[in-house]
Formats: structure tokens, C-alpha cells, sequence
């Protein structure tokens, strides 16, 4: 499961309006607006392609959204149980 750590910047005047969509979309955490236009965010998805889905969205569907900004990449893998049945 990938995860990318963001700085998504914002028009100072919209970033709260901002901050309330990214809060209601899934696989989306947020951590609070930084210096008026900075939102700190956490991205997770099944691929990398799904991040940038997601991504694509936040830029093209929230107004004030200037740009996505990565800061970390990670690549987690999730264990299952296999049934030995």
C-alpha cells in the first residue's frame, strides 16, 4: 500500500474551504493548515496510481488547490492469513 506525505498549496483566502473538502474524501488525512496556504496531508491508496488519482482530484475538484507537493513516498506491504485449511 503506497503513502505519500503532501503539501497541498493553497490561495490563503480558500485554504479553510480547502481544508473541509479534504477532510470528507477517503484515504485522505489531514493535519492542519501551515503559514495561511499549506495543508499537511497524508495520501493512501491500493497503487500509485491510485495516488495519483487522488491527487488529480484534489487539484482539479477544490478551488484555491494551487498544487499537490509531495514530501515522502513509502511502500507499505499488508500481510494476510492464509487459510491452511
Amino acid at each position: 500500500m503506497p503513502i505519500a506525505g503532501v503539501l497541498i498549496l493553497t490561495q490563503p483566502e480558500l485554504s479553510d474551504n480547502a481544508l473541509v473538502k479534504l477532510n470528507k474524501m477517503n484515504k485522505v488525512t489531514t493535519y492542519g493548515i501551515h503559514k495561511e496556504n499549506y495543508i499537511i496531508a497524508v495520501l493512501e491508496g491500493n497503487s500509485i496510481s491510485e495516488l495519483e488519482t487522488i491527487t488529480n482530484s484534489i487539484t482539479s475538484k477544490i478551488p484555491g488547490v494551487i498544487g499537490v507537493y509531495p514530501s515522502y513516498v513509502n511502500y507499505e506491504e499488508i500481510e494476510t492469513q492464509e487459510s491452511t485449511e
